[in-house]
């Protein structure tokens, strides 16, 4: 199935009033200096939904993508993320994402299983309940 995806300007993390009117709590799971494309495995460890992707990438000079993929289905990236060389990408999914096991991977393209090297290093946030 689809997903709804919303690039916004500003990171939202905290606490979300859906419009059932029933307050969501998140986690914010933060990889700093990632600067290989080793996969992060299980990033919650426990199962929940994904709801928005920050990718900082100022010290990089290489265009990055974040692969992320559920474990329990696949190890292949089912959603990848863009993030431009030097810049900060906020991605919000409204609708969520949910997953078992969480993995994800950063590489410098966005083909569903590319391992390419990127220059510089990454931080990757990753709003959860």
């Amino acid at each position: 199935t689809a997903i709804g995806l919303k690039q916004v300007d500003q990171q939202q993390v905290g606490r979300y009033q859906a419009p059932e009117q029933q307050a969501v709590d998140y986690k914010v799971i933060e990889y700093s200096g990632v600067d290989d494309t080793t996969t992060q495995a299980n990033v919650t460890n426990s199962s929940g939904t994904l709801y928005g992707v920050v990718i900082e990438s100022a010290n990089s000079s290489d265009n990055v993508s974040v692969h992320l993929f559920d474990a329990a289905d696949t190890s292949a990236s089912q959603i990848t993320f863009k993030g431009l060389a030097s810049s900060t990408k906020v991605y919000q999914i409204p609708t969520g994402y949910a997953f078992t096991q969480l993995n994800f991977w950063v590489s410098k393209l966005s083909t569903a299983t590319d391992t390419t090297s990127f220059a510089g290093n990454v931080t990757v946030r990753l709003v959860c309940s």
